[in-house]
């Protein structure tokens, strides 16, 4: 079930059909009861589909503000890395040769990896791509650490160094952040709720009205495939766009290119 919500739109079709699939059961037990024609018996049923109705609205309206937060969330957190990023590689122009180069270019490829990050679309591409935005805060770690040992007294230092660890922070919050999903409890009640209001529903109706069999099914299928957009933005229409980090990227790499056309300043 689980594995499910992450593909929207396979969840989106299995909804659909399997919640017709129900309620044309239902029609079928009612048609195969006896006494279907009692109308004491017809309006309790008319209660019952009234209030599971109810209680899958409020259930369906309960969900939808819990991903939002987590898409929020996600947004914001790439922006502030992209700006950390930025504020690195501020801090790194006032290093001094060979250091600063080599800062400027791990930095590119670390924006590199971050974009990967928030373009994978499964746990692996998100494991390998958080993998090697680690590898290269650790290349970037021991640069410092060589550039601190070699001049100890340097001011700018501690404020690198600060930099290089919010950029591990923010690393693991993102990662902590695509992690954070809806319980796969609360996809369990919401979807035995969506079976029994489509149960009681085809056994409410007299007679077989495609209108009427097609309404809820597909109602519930579209807001709980966009459920699952909101809290996995990665695989259907609904994405966490990439603006600010695919801006950092392009002046990283322009950065690069002029550093490495510029001639060295003569002794």
């Amino acid at each position: 079930m689980l594995s499910l919500t992450l593909h929207p739109w396979m969840l989106f079709v299995v909804f659909f059909v399997g919640l017709i699939v129900v309620v044309e059961t239902g029609i079928r037990f009612r048609l195969a009861s006896p006494d279907s024609s009692d109308e004491e018996r017809h309006s309790l049923i008319r209660s019952a589909r009234e209030g599971l109705t109810v209680l899958l609205s409020f259930l369906l309206g309960f969900a939808l503000p819990m991903t939002l937060p987590h898409y929020e969330l996600r947004r914001d957190l790439m922006i502030e890395e992209a700006n950390a990023i930025r504020t690195v590689d501020q801090r790194a122009q006032m290093l001094p040769e060979p250091f600063r180069g080599r800062m400027i270019e791990l930095l590119r490829d670390y924006a590199d990896a971050r974009v990967e990050f928030g373009n994978a679309s499964n746990d692996e591409a998100v494991e390998a791509a958080s993998a090697r935005a680690k590898s290269l805060q650790s290349e970037m770690w021991q640069d410092e650490v060589a550039f601190v040992q070699q001049t100890p007294n340097f001011g700018i230092t501690p404020i690198v160094a600060t930099s290089l660890g919010n950029l591990a922070d923010l690393n693991e919050q993102r990662l902590a952040a695509y992690e954070r999903r809806i319980p796969g409890t609360i996809w369990l009640v919401l979807t035995l709720i969506s079976v029994l209001a489509c149960l009681v529903v085809g056994y409410s109706m007299r007679r077989r009205l495609i209108l009427a069999m097609v309404v809820l099914p597909l109602t519930v299928a579209i807001v709980l495939s966009l459920v699952s957009e909101l809290d996995n933005p990665r695989m259907g229409f609904i994405r966490v766009e990439q603006d600010s980090m695919l801006r950092l990227q392009a002046a990283l790499k322009a950065e690069v290119v002029a550093n490495e056309t510029t001639p060295a300043p003569k002794p």
